[in-house]
Formats: C-alpha cells, structure tokens, sequence
C-alpha cells in the first residue's frame, strides 16, 4: 500500500489549460507527482452550462480518486471552480482546491487605484465567482471584466505568440486599460502561456495576478498540515498526463507547450472515462 504523502495529486481541466497549474507544482513542490486529466472531449467548458461542467467535474473526481488513488484535487480551471467547487468539496474525503478566492484576495492587497480587471471565460465571468470574492474583501473596488474566448483557441492550437495573439489580445484588453485598472487577474489556466504579449499590452504599471500561483502556496500549507507533503529525497517523479480525446491535442501545443513547460515532452494518453460503464 502506497504511504499517503507519496500519492499523486490530481489535476482536472477542460484541456490542456491546467497545466500551467502543474508548472507551478513542477516548480514549487518538485517531489510530488501528479495525475493531470484534460477533458478534451468537452473543451470547452466556457461556453457551457455550469450545471453540466459540474457532472464533468464531478465524474473525473471520482475517476481520479478511485483509480488513480490520488491525495488531493486541484480544480485547474476557473469556470469548473465555478461551477462545481462547493458541490464538490464536501463529497469526496481528499481535499478539492479551486482557482479563484486566492487570487481574488491577492488582486485585492495588490491594487492601489481599487481597479481589477478579470479577463476569463463566459462561464467564469457570467458566474460573477471572482467579482463577489473581491467585493467580499473590499466593497469599494470597482471591478472590470472581458470575456476572452478566443484565448483559450490559440493556446489549445499552441499559438502562443506573433501578430494574430497580438491583434486578438488588443482587442480584449483595450477597453480594460482605458478604465485605468491597476490589477488584471488571469482568470483562466490557459491565459498564463499569453502572459508576455498581455503584459506588454497592459504596460508595466499594471500586476498581472496567475491564480496557478497563489494556488500552490495553499496546495503547499494545506498538505503541510495534513501530513501528507511528499519529503522522500528517494522519490522520482512519474507524472502521468490523461485525456478524454487525444485527436483534440494540436502538434503546435505539443511542440511550444512543452517548452513553455520545461519539459523535454508532453506523452498524453487517452483515457476516455465517459464512455466507460
């Protein structure tokens, strides 16, 4: 029987968004493995309900705690933590974590014009999840938000940069600058690969805030605190990367996102779970 500091963490996202997620732990937390599951099959889940991306949310769960055995859940996509956190988290007895009050609350202690935008999907920004987590902090911020569809179609076809991300990121992010914010949260896994072309674009004076960082800080004291922090200097890390549809992966993903990931490869597998009895 595997200890329980030495299980995996699993890692759910409509695609391949997430992993900018797993590249914070890479980085932070470096003796941990992880099971990453993109749900390529449904991507992506912006657009749809959220009463059906929490059956999504809550079907990968119970796949990656029955037979991947994992420890702890990351949620490594906003709209699913809209969607599907609170429904979850008190189902399933490993910890659930989700994207967004800790970047809400970060963006809050960074702003000094009490100005945050929020770029995101339509199910994230329409759930109105990051707006609420702000005003909960503080009542006077005025919060600006843009639905940023197409980012999350460039970064899926691993086009991460030139003249057409720049183009597009100018069109979302205009109106944002011109309402002077400070802040810009970066509320969808997929929009960190932007990050240089958004931050050039919003200017030096503006903090981008990535939810994938202040996510591990509490992945970290949370399995700290539960004992369950894998200390072994003898583990090697065997991470495993799933999908629901393989087909869906572009070759230009695979060859920018590994680099982008610092990894020599990205070998994802197919593990379609829905279509399993």
């Amino acid at each position: 029987m595997v200890e329980n500091s030495k299980k995996a963490i699993g890692l759910l996202d409509s695609g391949v968004g997430g992993l900018t997620v797993a590249f914070e732990i890479f980085k932070f937390l470096p003796r941990e493995n992880i099971v990453y599951f993109g749900d390529t099959l449904h991507l992506p889940y912006g657009p749809k309900s959220l009463s059906v991306v929490r059956t999504y949310v809550e079907k990968i769960i119970n796949y990656l705690i029955e037979e991947k055995k994992v420890k702890a859940i990351i949620i490594a996509c906003n709209t699913a933590t809209s969607a599907a956190l609170d429904y979850v988290k008190d189902k399933f007895e490993v910890p659930i974590f989700g994207m967004i009050k800790r970047a809400a609350f970060k963006a809050v202690t960074l702003t000094k014009k009490k100005k945050i935008a929020v770029i995101g999907t339509e199910g994230t920004i329409k759930s109105q999840v990051y707006q609420q987590a702000i005003l909960s902090r503080n009542t006077e911020i005025e919060v600006y938000t843009r639905i940023c569809p197409e980012f999350v179609t460039l970064v899926e076809a691993g086009i991460f940069k030139g003249p057409e991300v720049r183009k597009i990121a100018d069109f979302y992010l205009k109106p944002l600058k011109n309402y002077g914010v400070d802040t810009l949260i970066l509320a969808c896994t997929h929009f960190p690969y932007l990050t240089p072309i958004i931050a050039d674009l919003m200017g030096a004076k503006v903090k981008l805030v990535n939810p994938a960082s202040e996510l591990v800080a509490e992945l970290q004291n949370t399995l700290s605190n539960l004992n369950l922090l894998n200390s072994q200097n003898d583990n090697f890390t065997q991470h495993q990367l799933l999908v629901s549809k393989k087909q869906k992966i572009s070759t230009k993903f695979l060859q920018n996102g590994s680099s982008f990931l610092d990894l020599e490869a990205l070998d994802f597998k197919e593990e379609n779970i829905f279509i399993k009895q």
